[in-house]
């Protein structure tokens, strides 16, 4: 997902029944990380959402989506430095148009009268800033099953100085879950590379899955006699699709999960040979 280019400036404090305020501290608007400007614009988009679910008559703060600025003559605050009719030329959307700049105005109570004044929550951003992103930590608490060592010969003993093969069935897996207690959400894992700790203080990560015998894909010889156990630890990567995304497009979640499994344990013996008379 493109993050470059969205500028967000917050000059108060959003407040209406039952949500949390956004930050009073301004964001920086010009230059900065992406991920800031991320957060804000999807954070603005979730409050105008869930404000239309209130009864206008309890509502504290309304909404608008406005190119023009929307600040009185006589405000104090300025317009953005950038003329809000038209989008930065740096801001590029993948899932359409950008999406014009997020205005609101506060009450104190259902009683009062919302303030003449609008202020900008939200300067032009994408489409897929609106929506909720998996993250890592999301991706890290789906039970992805893991993926099973297999080893040859399957329960030894094992020859020193012989390889052993290893390999895994690789299989991709799907969930569906509940993205922030709203949001329905499609993910789709797939191992990306195989980890193998052979038990006696030598790993190999590869991204081969290895195959069973008479293949020799990925082995491992040892070099001393003893019991020993192989785990294998798969790092899996994931995209998913948000039910309520208007593309119903796949996207990259950021960053990986683990899983590890533990073979069964074996011997490793020694075959000597010996000359005899016949």
């Amino acid at each position: 997902m493109s993050r470059r280019g969205v500028a967000v400036v917050v000059v108060a404090c959003v407040a209406f029944i039952g949500l949390p305020a956004l930050p009073s501290a301004a964001v920086r608007a010009n230059g900065g990380d992406r991920d800031e400007y991320y957060v804000s614009a999807y954070e603005a988009a979730k409050r105008e959402r869930e404000s239309r679910a209130i009864d206008p008559a309890k509502r504290l703060t309304e909404y608008r989506r406005s190119a023009a600025c929307l600040l009185p003559p006589a405000s104090s605050l300025p317009c953005p430095p950038t003329d809000p009719a038209e989008p930065p030329l740096s801001l590029r959307c993948e899932d359409g148009d950008p999406v014009p700049p997020l205005w609101g105005r506060e009450r104190g109570t259902p009683d009062d009268d919302f303030a003449l004044a609008w202020e900008l929550y939200v300067t032009w951003s994408c489409p897929e800033d609106q929506l909720p992103v998996v993250s890592q930590d999301d991706l890290r608490v789906l039970k992805v099953a893991p993926l099973l060592v297999h080893q040859q010969p399957v329960e030894g003993p094992m020859l020193l100085n012989k390889p052993v093969i290893v390999y895994v069935e690789p299989a991709e897996q799907d969930f569906h879950t509940v993205l922030l207690g709203t949001y329905g959400v499609d993910v789709h894992v797939k191992p990306e590379k195989y980890t193998w700790d052979f038990g006696d203080g030598e790993k190999l990560t590869t991204r081969r899955a290895g195959r069973p015998y008479p293949a020799f894909d990925v082995t491992h010889m040892y070099a001393e006699t003893g019991t020993r156990q192989i785990t294998l630890t798969t790092t899996w990567t994931a995209t998913y699709r948000l039910d309520d995304d208007p593309a119903h497009r796949w996207r990259d979640v950021p960053g990986t999960a683990t899983t590890t499994d533990t073979g069964i344990e074996f011997e490793i013996i020694e075959w000597r040979t010996r000359l005899v008379d016949e």
